[in-house]
């Protein structure tokens, strides 16, 4: 997809943090943007702010968790604009943070469905029309947690790793059907996004995402790494070359390639694995 104006985008998580970011990079691209998100209000809001900056945009509340909410969405991509040429699986949550034993039942599968299934439902929907037609691209946000398990996020790790291995699975499932469809998966590091804050997206009856005092210290350490992250505003710029460039793997920066490769020869040495922060040795908290 390397001439992306007139088509078509959707975005989950579109209203806020890096799915508005890409919105609105795809937007000013002369694409016709989908907004999807669980946040009535806010959805509204950048879905004028699209329209009032000239550009093509529709929303619809969804929840991606739900197979249901995404057929929905595709069947409105469709009726508003034809088809759906790009799909950022994008929607997200910190999830329940806490030791892995301590964690409930609930708090698994609440951030499974969401980050793990959310992306699940999104390939199966989207996917199966641009295979028929040949042409397409999907964009799915893993990120640096689905590379190197941080302790006390149990249930965002192991959605980061399913989502990156999916990715890497539909790229040679496409290439081996000889498809032109696209993939491209987007592994965040740090990224100054509201994510941590997601009460409203919470079941009812949720306490919160610390569940424990380690749950409460990583929900502190990760508010302060994110504040001095990078803007979501140069992410969507990285997505939508990426897009144009059909790269695969997009690191929003080469900070954690040294984590990365120490990581991999803990692998092949049979080593201990190590907690290592930003490029900064072990990190311990």
């Amino acid at each position: 997809m390397n001439k992306l104006e007139g088509k078509t985008a959707v975005v989950t998580g579109a209203a806020s943090g890096m799915g508005l970011a890409m919105a609105r990079r795809f937007a000013v691209g002369g694409m016709n943007v989908v907004l999807a998100d669980i946040n009535e209000s806010k959805l509204s809001d950048v879905v004028d702010e699209i329209r009032t900056t000239g550009g093509q945009a529709q929303g619809i509340v969804t929840d991606v968790s739900l197979e249901a909410d995404n057929i929905k969405l595709l069947d409105f991509a469709v009726d508003a604009y034809g088809t759906a040429d790009l799909v950022c699986l994008n929607a997200g949550v910190q999830g329940s943070i806490g030791r892995s034993w301590a964690l409930s039942k609930d708090d698994y599968s609440w951030t499974l469905g969401i980050l793990l299934d959310g992306v699940i439902h999104g390939v199966r929907t989207f996917v199966p029309e641009m295979v028929e037609r040949d042409e397409g691209h999907v964009v799915l946000t893993a990120s640096i947690a689905g590379h190197i398990s941080s302790p006390f996020g149990a249930p965002y790790n192991v959605a980061k790793h399913g989502v990156a291995t999916l990715a890497e699975t539909l790229f040679h499932e496409l290439k081996v059907e000889g498809s032109n469809v696209g993939v491209t998966c987007l592994c965040p590091g740090f990224v100054n996004t509201n994510i941590v804050n997601d009460t409203a997206s919470r079941p009812a009856g949720s306490v919160g995402s610390a569940i424990d005092d380690r749950g409460d210290q990583m929900l502190e350490l990760t508010q302060r790494v994110l504040s001095a992250g990078l803007d979501p505003e140069v992410v969507g710029q990285q997505v939508f070359d990426a897009v144009v460039n059909k790269q695969f793997w997009l690191f929003t920066d080469d900070n954690w390639d040294a984590p990365i490769m120490a990581r991999a020869n803990e692998v092949v040495t049979r080593g201990l694995p190590r907690f290592r922060g930003e490029g900064q040795g072990d990190q311990h908290i």
